[in-house]
């Protein structure tokens, strides 16, 4: 492991810690932790190859003297205990240190400066080196200091950077828990009216949405999340009069910079979101620009009851389950039968119906599946064209649909601009790039969504699809380590992982985690697992499961693509080509199935340099 070519520093700053490697001392918030100097070593050499694997071979032959490989076994273990200790750091959620089992460690947290192996006392010169290092490695941190972390680590303000805030759950103070999808409903609503502002950065629902009843420990969760302000409350619905208290806190020190208390009749409850956010906005000193009232958020609805049901169908179609889009949609339609004027509802139904066409048993055919999404967004947008998930929604109909992702395109940047705190518009956004073969593009939308929603489990897998897509299987899966451990499985992690580990060619992790992903992805989860059974030998069980997807395709059409994904799997590239003219000639190829962009992925180069490819690829709408 070579040392890095950069000028040193000797103190290292990350979250609320900093390290003095002259002084050899761990400090939190200034104040010294004792730290024993191997875990200390430990620290420094992490430190030093920050993001980068560090195996214990390279800490053995750094920080241990030859020959103790039992000690050193013992002593490492030791050592990253008490480290972790220190840090208040876990291996099963790590901050800092990461664990790759087998191979070593990773300091995963962002680190202020370039660090260096601790010495036993560095000549005089070397110190005067140093300090011009540390002028030069100051002037650029400050140059591409970009969130503000150089003002916050020595306690001053920002000064032009823009501010950032987590608006956390708000708690549901009553005894009604009917009134719990309504408190995360306003939640939602104020991340959007502050996002619209343009000059906060705004954490969205899904990251926040993690600590929902959890205590509250504003600076480790302003670590987390990296912002400089958090805002929390709670809410409480009493007869037809709602309460909302509510504090804005500066994440430096954890004070209180402002607090109110709204008490309301339920109906004004729009309003209300609408002069808290003015009412933070003022206390960040963003300027409004006009931007007050009903002019920040255009109101979704003035029915209670049908606001309700549009936030329940919100939560089940983000998670992309069969089930989930299925139930999503039941209340979508409900609060349009109650409000049909209700914009946001029809939006989320053409979406819906969209991305059901990527099910492997959506309970509609293909044509009427199509109808009604396009029926749904053509109303979203009449009724309200600066909705932005209505040109979220157009988008995903204009890729999968119409094959056109030009126009695809325009429609997702058209709703990151109506609401830049969307981070599953990068989601889409990276969908395209991966669909159209640009797999750079795909690594850069799906990073801006990470940074929007840090925590989310969605965001967190596109990163690492955009790294598989790369050739970055070792990043891929460090990536997903986060996600690994979640019940039930991320359909698109568990798949991701088994593509990456059969690109390794580490077929029994492959196949684990790909028989985790059947039964969590269903249908298309199984498909993936036949092909790398395949791919692996295991040639028997993988036909076994292309019988089913045979006889299902029989019953209900739609697999067209899965059978010929099996087939390519098995060395059958004439029935490859077969089923996937097949479905191309069953219409909008691209939501036939999900997995049809994997296609331009790297587990199917083979497939790809056949002659036959260059046809079929322009049938299905794939770009290179």
């Amino acid at each position: 492991m070579q040392a890095p070519q950069r000028a040193a520093r000797r103190v290292m700053r990350f979250g609320v810690f900093e390290v003095d490697l002259h002084a050899r001392e761990l400090r939190k918030r200034g104040i010294k932790i004792g730290l024993q100097q191997q875990p200390l070593r430990v620290l420094a050499l992490l430190l030093e190859h920050a993001g980068e694997v560090v195996t214990r071979e390279d800490l053995r032959q750094a920080i241990w003297p030859a020959g103790t490989f039992v000690e050193f076994d013992v002593g490492l273990d030791a050592a990253i205990h008490k480290l972790r200790a220190a840090l208040d750091d876990s291996a099963e959620s790590p901050r800092f240190v990461e664990t790759l089992p087998r191979r070593g460690y990773r300091f995963i947290a962002a680190v202020d400066g370039v660090a260096q192996p601790l010495e036993e006392s560095p000549p005089k010169r070397k110190v005067l080196v140093w300090a011009g290092g540390l002028a030069v490695a100051a002037a650029l941190l400050l140059a591409l200091d970009h969130g503000g972390l150089h003002d916050r680590l020595r306690g001053r303000p920002p000064s032009a950077t823009p501010p950032s805030i987590a608006v956390l759950p708000l708690t549901n103070l009553g005894t009604d828990a009917s009134d719990a999808a309504l408190a995360d409903g306003m939640t939602e609503e104020l991340i959007g009216i502050l996002a619209k502002l343009g000059q906060v950065r705004v954490i969205a629902s899904t990251s926040v949405f993690g600590f929902k009843g959890r205590p509250i420990d504003v600076r480790r969760i302003a670590d987390s999340l990296r912002v400089s302000h958090i805002l929390e409350g709670g809410f409480q619905r009493v007869g037809s009069r709602l309460r909302l208290q509510v504090r804005l806190v500066d994440a430096r020190d954890g004070s209180t910079r402002w607090s109110a208390t709204y008490d309301r009749e339920m109906k004004d409850v729009f309003e209300t979101q609408d002069e808290l956010a003015g009412a933070v906005a003022r206390e960040l000193e963003v300027r409004l620009e006009g931007r007050t009232g009903s002019n920040l958020l255009r109101h979704r609805t003035r029915n209670i009851e049908a606001y309700e049901l549009y936030l329940r169908g919100h939560d089940l179609t983000l998670h992309f389950t069969d089930s989930g889009l299925r139930a999503g949609l039941e209340y979508f339609n409900q609060a349009i039968a109650l409000d049909s004027t209700f914009a946001a509802a029809y939006a989320g139904a053409a979406r819906g119906y969209a991305l059901l066409g990527w099910s492997g048993n959506p309970g509609f055919s293909l044509g009427e599946l199509r109808t009604r999404a396009e029926a749904a967004v053509r109303k979203a947008l009449a009724l309200d064209d600066s909705l932005a998930e209505a040109h979220a929604a157009l988008g995903v109909i204009l890729m999968l649909w119409r094959g056109d992702p030009t126009s695809a395109e325009a429609e997702a940047r058209r709703a990151l601009a109506l609401n830049p705190a969307e981070p599953r518009v990068h989601e889409q956004l990276a969908h395209i790039a991966l669909l159209t073969g640009r797999p750079t593009d795909v690594l850069a939308e799906a990073r801006l969504g990470l940074e929007a929603d840090p925590l989310s489990p969605t965001a967190i897998t596109m990163v690492a699809r955009a790294l598989y897509r790369n050739g970055r299987c070792d990043e891929a899966l460090a990536q997903l380590q986060p996600v690994a451990g979640l019940r039930p499985p991320v359909r698109w992690a568990v798949l991701t992982a088994g593509l990456c580990f059969a690109e390794q060619r580490r077929w029994p992790e492959a196949i684990a985690a790909l028989r985790q992903g059947g039964e969590t992805g269903g249908v298309h989860g199984r498909t993936m697992l036949a092909f790398v059974l395949a791919q692996s030998g295991q040639r028997q069980e993988a036909r076994q499961i292309l019988a089913e997807l045979l006889a299902r395709q029989q019953r209900s059409g739609n697999l067209a693509s899965d059978v010929a994904i099996v087939h390519a799997g098995l060395g059958d590239f004439d029935g490859a080509f077969t089923w996937l003219n097949r479905a191309a000639d069953e219409g909008p190829a691209l939501a036939t199935t999900p997995l049809l962009e994997e296609i331009m992925g790297p587990a199917f180069r083979d497939l790809r340099r056949d002659p036959r490819f260059e046809r079929v690829r322009k049938r299905l709408g794939l770009s290179r």
